[in-house]
Parts: C-alpha cells; sequence; structure tokens
C-alpha cells in the first residue's frame, strides 16, 4: 500500500500557517467579538419590545398595526389603550428582570476576576447569557407565547452578567494589550463597534420585520448566530492576560470575604487622592450614561409626538445615521487630539457636543435643518473611552477587573432608570413645550462637567511628575523587578502589565511587559 509521506507535513504547514495568523490576529479577536455581542444586544432591544408589544395586542383580538385608535368606539378605544399599558408594563418588568441580577452578577464576576486572574469569563459567560437568550425567544415563537419564558430568558441574561460585564471583560482587554498612552484609543475603537453596531442593529431590526409581514423568528435567528460566534470567539480564541499580580497577603480562609473584601478599598477614599480621582471619573462616567440613555429613548417620543410626527422608519434612519457618525468620530478623534491634549480635554469635548447637539434638536423643528444636530452631536460618545482611560491609569491591572464591574454594575441600573425618569418628565410637560425634557437633559449635564473639573483640580494640585500614591500604599511596580546596579526602579504614574502570550501550537508561555512609562 502506497504511503504518501509528504502529508504529515503538509498538514503541519497549514497548522503552521492558521496559527501564525491567529496570533497576528489575537490583540483584535476580543473586539471581533466585542462587535457580534452587540450588534446581537442592540437587535434584541427593539424586537424583544415590539415583539412583547405586538403578542400583548394579539391576546386581547386586537391588530397591533392599527394606528387609527381615536376613530374607534369608545370601548374599542379603552381597549387598545389597555393593550398599550399592560405591554408598557410587561416590557419594564423583563427589563428589571434582567437589570437587577447584571448588577449583582457583574460584581461577582469582576472580584472571581481578580481573584483568579481570569478574565475570559467577563467576556464569554455574558455571551452564552445571551445565546439562551435568543434560543428562548425562538422556542416560544415555535411553541406559542409564554410569559413565564420571556421572564425566564431574560433573568438568564441578567444572571451572565449582560453587557455590563461584558463592557468590563473589554474594557480590561483594551486598557492591557496596548501600552499606556494608546489606551484612550483602544477604548474608542471599543467604542466605535458599540456605536456602529448600534446603528446596523436598528436599521436592520426595523426594516426586517416590516419586510417579513412583522414575523420576529428570523431576526431572532440572526441574533443568536451573532451571539453564538461572540461566545466561539471569547471562548475559543481570546487568551488570558497576567497582570502584575503581587501575592495575596489577606488570606483569611473565607472564601467570600477572600473574593469581595479587596473591594472595600475603593471605597477608602480618605486621604487618598488617587480613589479620590477615580470616583470623579466613575462619578462622571455614570451622570454622562444618565444623560445619555435618557435622552435617546425619549428622543423616539420627541420625534414621534408634535410638533414633528415623523413616521417609525425615519426616526429609525435618523438615530441610526446619528449613531453612525459618532461612532466613527470616536475612533477617529482620540489618536489626533490626544497628540495635542489631555483625556480629560476630549470628554470636555463630548460634553459640549452633546449640549450644542440637544438644544439645536429642541429649538428647530424643520424636517431638514434638524439633520445639521447630527454634526453637532458628532463627538456626544467621547466622554465614555476617555473616562474609562482615566480610571485605568490610577488603578493597576490585578483590580481592574473589581473596578470595572463596579463601574459598570451602575451603567446597568441606568438603562432602565434612565428612559423612566426622563419620560416621566416628558410626559408631564409635553402639554407646554415638548422639548423642556432636552432643555432639562443639559442643565444635568452641569453634573458630569462638574466631576470633570474635579479630575482637573486634581491633577494640577498633583504635579505629574509625582506618581498617585497606590492602592495599598506599596509600589504597583512589577514583583522582582530591579535595575541593574541594585537599586530601586522609580515609580511609574502608569500601571505596568506583564501579559502572558501562548502559541496555540503547544510551544511554552513567555512573558512580555507591555506597559512603559510615558
Amino acid at each position: 500500500m502506497a504511503t504518501q509521506p509528504n502529508s504529515p507535513s503538509g498538514l503541519r504547514k497549514a497548522n503552521d500557517v492558521c496559527m501564525n495568523f491567529l496570533d497576528s490576529i489575537q490583540s483584535y479577536i476580543v473586539e471581533a467579538a466585542y462587535f457580534m455581542f452587540f450588534l446581537a444586544r442592540h437587535m434584541s432591544l427593539p424586537l424583544f419590545q415590539e415583539y412583547v408589544s405586538s403578542e400583548t395586542y394579539k391576546q386581547k383580538h386586537l391588530n397591533p398595526r392599527d394606528a387609527d385608535i381615536e376613530g374607534k368606539p369608545v370601548n374599542e378605544t379603552l381597549l387598545y389603550h389597555d393593550a398599550q399599558r399592560e405591554s408598557t408594563v410587561t416590557i419594564l418588568s423583563l427589563q428589571i428582570a434582567e437589570g437587577l441580577p447584571a448588577v449583582v452578577a457583574v460584581i461577582i464576576l469582576g472580584a472571581l476576576s481578580d481573584r483568579t486572574g481570569r478574565r475570559k469569563i467577563l467576556l464569554w459567560l455574558p455571551a452564552l447569557g445571551s445565546t439562551i437568550y435568543c434560543l428562548i425567544y425562538i422556542l416560544i415563537q415555535y411553541t406559542g407565547w409564554a410569559l413565564d419564558g420571556l421572564f425566564m430568558a431574560s433573568a438568564v441574561r441578567g444572571l451572565s452578567g449582560s453587557m455590563t460585564a461584558f463592557l468590563a471583560g473589554g474594557s480590561y482587554y483594551a486598557i492591557n494589550v496596548v501600552k499606556p498612552h494608546q489606551r484612550s484609543s483602544r477604548l474608542a475603537l471599543q467604542e466605535l463597534l458599540n456605536g456602529a453596531a448600534y446603528a446596523v442593529a436598528n436599521i436592520m431590526a426595523g426594516f426586517w420585520v416590516a419586510s417579513s409581514d412583522y414575523s420576529f423568528l428570523e431576526p431572532f435567528w440572526f441574533c443568536f448566530i451573532c451571539s453564538l460566534i461572540s461566545f466561539l470567539l471569547s471562548f475559543f480564541l481570546v487568551k488570558e492576560i497576567e497582570p502584575n499580580r503581587s501575592p495575596r497577603r489577606d488570606i483569611s480562609g473565607n472564601c467570600c470575604i477572600d473574593t469581595f473584601g479587596p473591594m472595600g478599598r475603593f471605597f477608602r477614599c480618605r486621604g487618598n487622592i488617587k480613589l479620590v480621582r477615580i470616583w470623579l471619573a466613575i462619578l462622571a462616567f455614570q451622570t454622562y450614561a444618565i444623560v445619555h440613555l435618557g435622552q435617546i429613548n425619549t428622543l423616539v417620543l420627541y420625534l414621534l409626538g408634535e410638533p414633528m410626527a415623523w413616521p417609525v422608519n425615519k426616526i429609525g434612519v435618523f438615530l441610526s445615521v446619528a449613531m453612525a457618525c459618532a461612532a466613527m468620530s470616536t475612533g477617529m478623534v482620540p489618536p489626533f487630539l490626544r497628540n495635542y491634549v489631555t483625556d480629560v480635554h476630549i470628554a470636555f469635548a463630548g460634553f459640549l457636543s452633546k449640549a450644542l447637539g440637544t438644544l439645536w434638536i429642541t429649538v428647530v423643528h424643520n424636517d431638514t435643518a434638524i439633520y445639521f444636530g447630527i454634526l453637532l452631536l458628532v463627538c456626544e460618545l467621547l466622554p465614555f473611552p476617555m473616562m474609562r482611560a482615566i480610571v485605568a491609569k490610577d488603578i493597576s491591572p490585578s483590580e481592574q477587573g473589581s473596578l470595572f464591574a463596579l463601574m459598570h454594575c451602575g451603567e446597568s441600573i441606568s438603562y432602565f432608570l434612565a428612559p423612566l425618569m426622563f419620560q416621566a418628565i416628558y410626559a408631564d410637560t409635553l402639554h407646554y413645550y415638548a422639548g423642556f425634557v432636552f432643555i432639562v437633559s443639559v442643565m444635568l449635564l452641569v453634573l458630569p462637567v462638574g466631576f470633570t473639573f474635579g479630575i482637573v483640580f486634581i491633577d494640577k494640585r498633583v504635579p505629574a511628575e509625582e506618581p498617585y500614591e497606590t492602592m495599598d500604599g506599596e509600589s504597583e511596580l512589577l514583583p522582582n523587578e530591579t535595575i541593574p546596579d541594585g537599586s530601586q526602579p522609580p515609580q511609574s504614574t502608569e500601571p505596568v502589565a506583564r501579559v502572558m502570550t501562548t502559541s496555540l501550537s503547544g510551544s511554552q508561555p513567555s512573558i512580555s511587559v507591555i506597559g512603559d512609562k510615558v
């Protein structure tokens, strides 16, 4: 029997080519999983709302597409209003069923990732939860309406950490695979992908449902596939990053105390100017997130009603174009501006852009002129990556999982609390001025701006040549790091991380230092 001696050699060469290719794109696999995850997330959000609303109307034997409600008999009009109220309450309840467990889950996952050094769980577990979420919705559409199944889907996605855990994991990888001066650019890239996913998902969801005679099965299958791809990338291809972790001295033998106890140090701000700066950045991030999320959701109601009275498809295109422009700006502006100004100044540019664009949309009622507001809002996403970069500058890699978990768990609450608050203001002020809610949102920008000014004050108070005090009073330098003459190396204002790079072909892992003093 003839043999083919060259066959094993050919397989090895093909394997080496594949491994070399994976190594070359390794640092961007997280971004690929990031885009697929948020594409599924942003598409499933309007889909589940529309699906719940449609099924609620059908359960009451009403036509969910009938727009002429006021022209119907009084009894039938009341039924439509009851169905609308019931669907609104159900949607809000489903969001709470996901949001509240996510707040707890992301804190647990962040603490576990710091204790074990395993960061991938912040990526693959939320992706797995999103996959199960979409699968449950698909099964319900095959078997029939089941409200309990929807609550189970929301709870599963919440317990997996939801998007807040994925944001925390993505932020950790973004700031630890590049040098310190490149962090803001890498975080801006992730914000670009998030915004692009939002724009693409909203256009696809609206036109796909309309073109398929309001069938939700195919769009949910697409979300399932995107979530599954994100899970496979995160679980199998993303490599762990091994940060600088000094030996733990506070081992008590109690698992809960050892896991969550270190998080208490983030609240000991007295006399620690570094922690004060971190919390100012977190508070600026959270208050701006409330303004941004509340405004986006209320803008849909504003454009639907008077004086604009836009159709749904036109609103979807407007929001998608606005988010796409903001996303592209977020990806291009920081790499250019960071050569001339600091991250804080770039964040101020985002606040100004948000204020000017919001005021323009409030006072301009012309269907064509209002599109100039998109240009004014082009920098509105910049504060998000800038505040993450500011937080990352002041914390060691071994503590970033817990800190980013704390940072994003508040954002999870904002996702259903901010729209509720802004829509209540809109409903109460609609009768005398529909745009008053946006004036309120501009006034609320005083909060993130004030917190950011606090960061500027601290930066001026602490000279650039003096390092910030470390979290526990010790150096954040790599263990056993010495200078050739035996003296201690100078401290750096930037955390220095060791990244463990492991070859997929089975070679031994190597450790390289990627953090340099800037």
